[in-house]
């Protein structure tokens, strides 16, 4: 008779609680200063931050320059990384701060442009805010999540009438989400300064006739980046032609056009 050796396996199941810290440091006021400058000038400013928590708060504040791309990505790298960085002008203090339950501090910094008169056009970086909560070590035997909030402020210096406005068009693409069609508009930045363009389109049949004008909401372009802008073109006619005539227009003479054959 054949013996059967029964092994009894005992499955182990290890449970993990969790446990979620979040920052509490808030930014008040604007994400943004912008400071009409001249070369050889020194501009001082502050930034506010609060906890909003009864608890103390370790806040960390560092720099990084910011570029970004029609595609939606972002990229915060080193002080430098951008030709048309002034991180480098740049001083600020605190670098670390402790707020306690429900303080306010002021981040106070002074940027120095050279007097130089080869700078031109638009120039910006980052002072990026995280509020830093340790892990808890003590509670053993847990998943413990630690969630990191920044704030990236935007330090920017608009050299005063100087500098030239460029906007390129790269080629318009039809794209779908979900059941929508939109005309995607990409535009990049290739000269001096800031410019923050409204998109227009008047769409015309092959008579001629204007069948619909088209706007899309308004994107600011830094020097070197690009942007996306999306027209509807919900409820106009499918498998015909048409002629776009696509402006973008910012202030003074930053305004740009390009004529599109488009089929869909």
């Amino acid at each position: 008779m054949t013996k059967h050796k029964c092994i009894l396996f005992t499955l182990l199941m290890i449970f993990f609680t969790s446990s979620v810290s979040m920052a509490s440091v808030e930014v008040i006021g604007s994400l943004k200063q912008v400071f009409t400058s001249n070369p050889g000038d020194v501009v001082k400013g502050q930034i506010a931050i609060q906890n909003s928590e009864e608890t103390d708060q370790e806040v960390r504040i560092y720099q990084t320059d910011m570029l970004y791309n029609h595609l939606d990505q972002t990229f915060y790298d080193e002080v430098g990384s951008n030709k048309r960085t002034n991180g480098n002008w740049l001083q600020y203090s605190p670098k670390t701060v402790v707020l306690k339950g429900k303080e306010t501090r002021n981040i106070d910094f002074e940027i120095a442009l050279p007097a130089s008169d080869t700078i031109k056009g638009t120039y910006w970086s980052i002072i990026m805010i995280e509020g830093v909560t340790p892990i808890d070590t003590s509670r053993a035997g847990e998943l413990n999540i630690r969630t990191v909030t920044r704030y990236a402020v935007q330090l920017v210096n608009e050299v005063e009438n100087q500098g030239t406005g460029f906007l390129r068009f790269m080629e318009p693409t039809l794209t779908r989400e979900e059941e929508n069609l939109y005309l995607a508009i990409d535009l990049v930045n290739e000269g001096d300064h800031y410019i923050g363009p409204e998109i227009s389109m008047e769409l015309y049949d092959e008579e001629g006739t204007l069948v619909k004008t088209l706007s899309a909401p308004k994107r600011g372009i830094y020097p070197g980046t690009s942007t996306r802008f999306k027209l509807d073109l919900a409820g106009i006619p499918s498998k015909k032609t048409y002629t776009a005539m696509i402006v973008a227009a910012g202030q003074a003479d930053d305004v740009f056009g390009l004529e599109y054959t488009l089929y869909f």
